[in-house]
């Protein structure tokens, strides 16, 4: 356990170093702030347990993975990247960290083959949405075939009963892959999603969309962040866990 320990320090620091993103002031809400990933990772560690159940949808190279196994070495993680490239390199990296599970799958609202965008300016901007017209000269002109699965089709083919955490980092797709997981969010307790405000991708889900649908499911906002060019990141945390603890802000409110 001290090597892997070790590994996985390495591979924070590392996977830290790269998000030069995170390193800006995030948007205040509810009065947190948050100045990289990890902090984010050790708030949502209170909601969850020791050993979580973790679903991190557009893994890519594998470097939030790395923080997300920093804070809960103990947890079973689940990741997917559909883009071949990608998933090499991914399972290169992760490989020897125990407990995570590798697919090379895209997730959504139906199963089957389905056509994905390539972006060859940056393969962590692929999506299953093809691109708009402010960035499709970043795009290959023929989008490649992949497989995609829903979470509830997945989650019931490796008797997956429960998932505690959602990490969803797929370019304006995170709708359709909740949508697809209907059954299973019953069982989530917390999800950090990028949003998006403005078209981001063709037919890609905005945010007051996916606010929508996760209130249906008990879920409230408590951060976000706005990156700009219409994109953000933003944590949702089941209502009744934050009514566990008196102290947050969203506890008594009527979100």
């Amino acid at each position: 356990m001290k090597n892997i320990c070790a590994k996985i320090a390495l591979l924070t620091l590392i996977a830290t170093t790269s998000h030069a993103v995170f390193d800006v002031n995030f948007t205040k809400n509810w009065g947190m702030q948050f100045k990289n990933p990890k902090e984010v990772l050790e708030y949502v560690k209170q909601f969850l347990p020791y050993a979580p159940i973790i679903v991190e949808a557009g893994a890519h190279h594998g470097d939030d993975t790395v923080n997300m196994k920093s804070v809960w070495p103990y947890a079973t993680m689940h990741l997917f990247e559909p883009l071949p490239q990608s998933f090499k390199i991914m399972r290169k990296n992760l490989i020897n960290i125990p407990q995570v599970h590798f697919y090379p799958l895209a997730l959504s609202n139906h199963e089957g083959i389905t056509e994905f965008h390539v972006n060859f300016a940056n393969t962590g901007a692929c999506s299953i949405n093809g691109p708009v017209h402010w960035n499709a000269a970043e795009f290959e002109k023929t989008p490649t075939q992949i497989h995609c699965s829903t979470l509830d089709t997945w989650a019931h083919l490796y008797d997956i009963s429960h998932v505690d955490f959602m990490w969803l980092d797929m370019e304006g797709h995170e709708l359709y892959a909740l949508q697809g997981a209907k059954k299973l969010l019953y069982s989530v307790k917390a999800i950090y999603t990028e949003v998006s405000y403005i078209p981001v991708r063709v037919n890609s889900g905005n945010y007051k969309d996916v606010t929508a649908l996760l209130e249906e499911y008990g879920f409230t906002e408590v951060w976000r962040w706005d990156v700009g060019n219409g994109y953000g990141d933003a944590l949702f945390i089941k209502k009744d866990l934050l009514n566990q603890d008196p102290s947050h802000p969203q506890a008594n409110s009527q979100h």
